[in-house]
Protein backbone atom coordinates (compact mmCIF):
# COMPACT_ATOMS: atom_id res chain seq x y z
CA UNK A 1 0.00 0.00 0.00
CA UNK A 2 1.55 3.29 -1.11
CA UNK A 3 0.85 6.75 0.21
CA UNK A 4 -0.27 9.75 -1.75
CA UNK A 5 2.23 12.51 -2.25
CA UNK A 6 1.61 15.87 -0.51
CA UNK A 7 0.84 17.68 -3.78
CA UNK A 8 -2.05 15.29 -4.48
CA UNK A 9 -3.42 15.78 -0.95
CA UNK A 10 -3.08 19.56 -1.35
CA UNK A 11 -4.97 19.40 -4.66
CA UNK A 12 -7.79 17.47 -2.96
CA UNK A 13 -7.89 20.03 -0.15
CA UNK A 14 -8.02 22.88 -2.68
CA UNK A 15 -10.97 21.22 -4.40
CA UNK A 16 -12.74 20.69 -1.08
CA UNK A 17 -12.14 24.33 -0.13
CA UNK A 18 -13.60 25.53 -3.43
CA UNK A 19 -16.53 23.18 -3.06
CA UNK A 20 -17.34 24.28 0.50
CA UNK A 21 -17.17 27.93 -0.60
CA UNK A 22 -19.51 27.20 -3.52
CA UNK A 23 -22.01 25.35 -1.32
CA UNK A 24 -22.05 28.12 1.29
CA UNK A 25 -22.49 30.91 -1.28
CA UNK A 26 -25.06 28.89 -3.22
CA UNK A 27 -27.01 28.18 -0.02
CA UNK A 28 -27.02 31.87 0.91
CA UNK A 29 -28.29 32.84 -2.55
CA UNK A 30 -30.96 30.12 -2.43
CA UNK A 31 -32.12 31.36 0.97
CA UNK A 32 -32.24 34.99 -0.20
CA UNK A 33 -34.05 34.16 -3.44
CA UNK A 34 -36.32 31.59 -1.73
CA UNK A 35 -35.75 29.17 -4.63
CA UNK A 36 -36.59 25.91 -2.88
CA UNK A 37 -36.00 23.81 -6.01
CA UNK A 38 -32.30 24.70 -5.89
CA UNK A 39 -31.95 22.91 -2.56
CA UNK A 40 -32.28 19.59 -4.39
CA UNK A 41 -29.52 20.57 -6.81
CA UNK A 42 -27.24 21.48 -3.91
CA UNK A 43 -27.93 18.16 -2.15
CA UNK A 44 -27.31 16.15 -5.34
CA UNK A 45 -24.09 18.07 -5.98
CA UNK A 46 -22.88 17.34 -2.44
CA UNK A 47 -23.63 13.65 -3.00
CA UNK A 48 -21.71 13.59 -6.27
CA UNK A 49 -18.79 15.41 -4.64
CA UNK A 50 -18.63 12.65 -2.02
CA UNK A 51 -18.05 10.12 -4.80
CA UNK A 52 -15.51 12.41 -6.49
CA UNK A 53 -13.45 12.45 -3.29
CA UNK A 54 -13.72 8.65 -3.18
CA UNK A 55 -12.00 8.63 -6.58
CA UNK A 56 -14.90 7.63 -8.83
CA UNK A 57 -14.16 8.80 -12.37
CA UNK A 58 -17.84 8.79 -13.38
CA UNK A 59 -18.58 11.17 -10.50
CA UNK A 60 -15.87 13.56 -11.62
CA UNK A 61 -17.46 13.80 -15.07
CA UNK A 62 -20.97 14.13 -13.64
CA UNK A 63 -19.74 16.95 -11.38
CA UNK A 64 -18.06 18.67 -14.34
CA UNK A 65 -21.37 18.39 -16.21
CA UNK A 66 -23.32 19.83 -13.27
CA UNK A 67 -20.87 22.71 -12.94
CA UNK A 68 -21.03 23.42 -16.68
CA UNK A 69 -24.82 23.36 -16.71
CA UNK A 70 -25.07 25.63 -13.66
CA UNK A 71 -22.64 28.12 -15.24
CA UNK A 72 -24.73 28.34 -18.41
CA UNK A 73 -28.10 28.43 -16.68
CA UNK A 74 -27.09 30.91 -13.99
CA UNK A 75 -25.48 33.24 -16.54
CA UNK A 76 -28.64 33.03 -18.69
CA UNK A 77 -30.79 33.73 -15.64
CA UNK A 78 -28.74 36.82 -14.81
CA UNK A 79 -29.05 38.11 -18.37
CA UNK A 80 -32.77 37.36 -18.64
CA UNK A 81 -33.84 38.62 -15.21
CA UNK A 82 -31.23 41.24 -14.34
CA UNK A 83 -33.86 43.99 -14.02
CA UNK A 84 -35.92 41.89 -11.58
CA UNK A 85 -33.03 40.74 -9.38
CA UNK A 86 -31.58 42.63 -6.46
CA UNK A 87 -28.01 43.85 -6.65
CA UNK A 88 -27.03 41.30 -4.00
CA UNK A 89 -28.39 38.42 -6.08
CA UNK A 90 -26.71 39.67 -9.26
CA UNK A 91 -23.29 40.11 -7.60
CA UNK A 92 -23.64 36.81 -5.71
CA UNK A 93 -24.70 34.96 -8.84
CA UNK A 94 -21.80 36.38 -10.86
CA UNK A 95 -19.42 35.39 -8.09
CA UNK A 96 -20.98 31.93 -8.04
CA UNK A 97 -20.56 31.60 -11.83
CA UNK A 98 -16.88 32.51 -11.44
CA UNK A 99 -16.39 30.00 -8.62
CA UNK A 100 -18.11 27.23 -10.56
CA UNK A 101 -15.93 28.02 -13.59
CA UNK A 102 -12.73 27.96 -11.52
CA UNK A 103 -13.71 24.65 -9.88
CA UNK A 104 -14.63 23.16 -13.26
CA UNK A 105 -11.31 24.20 -14.80
CA UNK A 106 -9.46 22.85 -11.74
CA UNK A 107 -11.26 19.51 -12.02
CA UNK A 108 -10.31 19.13 -15.67
CA UNK A 109 -6.75 20.49 -15.67
CA UNK A 110 -5.09 19.74 -12.32
CA UNK A 111 -2.59 16.93 -12.74
CA UNK A 112 -2.14 16.64 -8.98
CA UNK A 113 -5.89 16.31 -8.48
CA UNK A 114 -6.10 13.67 -11.19
CA UNK A 115 -3.24 11.82 -9.51
CA UNK A 116 -5.19 11.95 -6.23
CA UNK A 117 -8.42 10.77 -7.87
CA UNK A 118 -6.67 7.99 -9.80
CA UNK A 119 -4.83 6.66 -6.75
CA UNK A 120 -7.56 7.11 -4.12
CA UNK A 121 -9.08 3.70 -4.61
CA UNK A 122 -5.64 2.08 -4.20
CA UNK A 123 -4.51 3.97 -1.10
CA UNK A 124 -5.82 4.07 2.43
CA UNK A 125 -6.04 7.70 3.46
Amino acid sequence: MSQLDPSAIKARNNLLGMFVTIVILDSILVAVSRDLWAIGRIVVTIGIMYYVIQGKKWAKWVLIGIFSLVIVLLAALIVALHSKLSGFLIIGSLLLVALYAIARIYLTTSKNLNRYLFNTSKVEI
